[in-house]
């Protein structure tokens, strides 16, 4: 079989029509907005419940051309960014830990699971408690809910390593820091990279639920405002901006993991 034959076999074979895919993606859009649009203007659903998607757009544009929207946007991003980037360090960290130190994990992931079991909206109060009412408060609920998928999946990646990789390294005399940095962080970077991307969204959320509980900036304090005022098409708006946020950010992860951890691809290239 020719290099040619076989580089069209491995090609998936709905890569050709991948225009079909982002134009059924469009549509389905367009259909969701549509409903959303009739749905309160039929009087099916009150307009307290679901504003129709055109005065929420009309919202939106009046909320990011505002005069306070861009700081309470940089605060929440921030906040995001910072909590992400510690609960992310403090994962992979303590992940790397279990996996190498069997004594360690036995001794402490217990204690780890009991913790993540706990809701995180519980800890909030205490959280603003220990910290106050600034972004420091913010930054931790971030981090305590955005650390343990990092947490998990750097403990089973590393601990998935094959047996005949490892015994292949040893035959080699390659050393255990370099087994680490050669076979077990490679093969497990793409689980990594997926709680890292998880774990991104989740800090959103920490970030959204902590400024819910007390705050005078952010995006969580807008929609707390807002629904107090009864502004749902205002809370429609800033809820956007949130998927906005966290979807943006997400995609700019995959882009960096599919470059940066090439490896993973099963296609021929």
């Amino acid at each position: 079989m020719s290099a040619d034959s076989t580089y069209r076999v491995g090609r998936p074979r709905f890569r050709g029509s991948a225009w079909w895919w982002r134009l059924g993606t469009l549509a389905v859009t367009a259909g969701f907005l549509a409903i959303w649009e009739l749905l309160p203007r039929l009087g099916i659903v009150s307009d307290i419940i679901l504003p129709p998607f055109s005065e929420v757009a009309i919202a939106f544009v009046e909320l990011v051309t505002g005069p306070t929207f861009l700081g309470h946007f940089q605060v929440t991003m921030f906040e995001v960014l910072a909590g992400f980037a510690i609960g992310t360090a403090v994962g992979f960290v303590l992940g790397v830990t279990l996996a190498v130190s069997e004594a360690f994990k036995r001794i402490t992931y217990p204690l780890v699971i009991a913790f993540q079991s706990v809701p995180k909206i519980v800890l909030a109060p205490l959280i603003i408690t220990w910290f106050g009412y600034g972004i420091e408060s913010k930054i931790a609920m971030a981090v305590v809910i955005s650390f343990f998928p990092v947490l998990v999946n750097t403990m089973v990646g590393l601990e998935s390593v094959p047996e005949s990789g490892i015994r292949l390294m040893r035959s080699l005399r390659a050393s255990r820091r370099q087994r680490f940095w050669k076979l077990s962080l490679p093969h497990a970077a793409p689980l990594i990279a997926a709680g890292v991307k998880t774990g991104l969204t989740f800090a959103v959320v920490g970030a959204i639920v902590a400024e819910f509980v007390g705050a005078s900036q952010g995006l969580g304090f807008l929609i707390h405002q807002y629904s107090f005022q009864l502004r749902i098409d205002r809370v429609y708006a800033v809820i956007v901006v949130m998927s906005v946020i966290g979807s943006g950010l997400y995609f700019v992860l995959d882009v960096l993991d599919r470059r940066l951890i090439f490896w993973k691809s099963t296609e021929i290239r």
